[in-house]
């Protein structure tokens, strides 16, 4: 986080002090700043959920890879079964809109997750040193007023030179099918009533 926040300082003095060039008058906007992050390997996403009180939004993926499913995983909730401790601070304490936010760092053949989620910052590592090209994608329309488990984003990749197909639209089935390696994400709204079960369920 640090390192994101002294790259967007030097960017932003840049712009300040020097604009755009000598010959170029037009602003730098988020599509630019946005193309400086992925080229150092730093790709950002945030979306916004609505919560009643009591309720939270549960952040999980799927790791595909040559279409087999390798992993999966709810980061809340597995964070409380691997450890043995129960905590509600993510749980909403009124009704209100939140940004759940995923920063992800492409270095060394290994892709990091970090992920700024209300009441607990999770970081995952995934060895990507088998894909030669991979890109990230986000999911469009997902509703703010989640009523079932969506997709939100994922990360796809080949293991092989060559080009990446376009993966805008493509269902989960093809995504699977098209790429070599694929990860998924999903929030899913949890209920009051289910946030006293949730952990049991997974355990099992």
């Amino acid at each position: 986080m640090k390192k994101i926040l002294f790259i967007t300082f030097l960017i932003l003095m840049n712009i300040s002090l020097f604009g755009q060039g000598e010959n170029n008058d037009y602003d730098i906007d988020s599509e630019d700043l946005k193309s400086v992050f992925e080229g150092q390997g730093i790709h950002i996403f945030k979306y916004p959920f609505d919560l009643k009180k009591g309720e939270y939004i549960s952040i999980s993926y799927e790791i595909f890879e040559n279409e087999k499913l390798t992993v999966k995983k709810h980061l809340i909730e597995d964070f409380q079964i691997d450890n043995e401790i129960k905590f509600n601070h993510h749980i909403a304490r009124q009704d209100t809109t939140i940004f759940h936010r995923f920063y992800f760092f492409e270095k060394n053949d290994i892709l990091t997750m970090r992920q700024t989620l209300p009441g607990i910052k999770p970081v995952e590592k995934i060895d990507i040193s088998k894909i030669v090209t991979g890109s990230f994608n986000s999911k469009i329309n997902i509703p703010t007023d989640l009523t079932k488990k969506e997709e939100i984003l994922f990360y796809y990749g080949n293991k092989s030179k060559g080009w990446l197909d376009c993966s805008s639209g493509i269902a989960k089935t093809d995504l699977i099918k098209r790429y070599d390696f694929v990860i998924l994400f999903y929030a899913e709204k949890i209920k009051k009533e289910r946030t006293k079960t949730i952990l049991e369920e997974l355990k099992k």
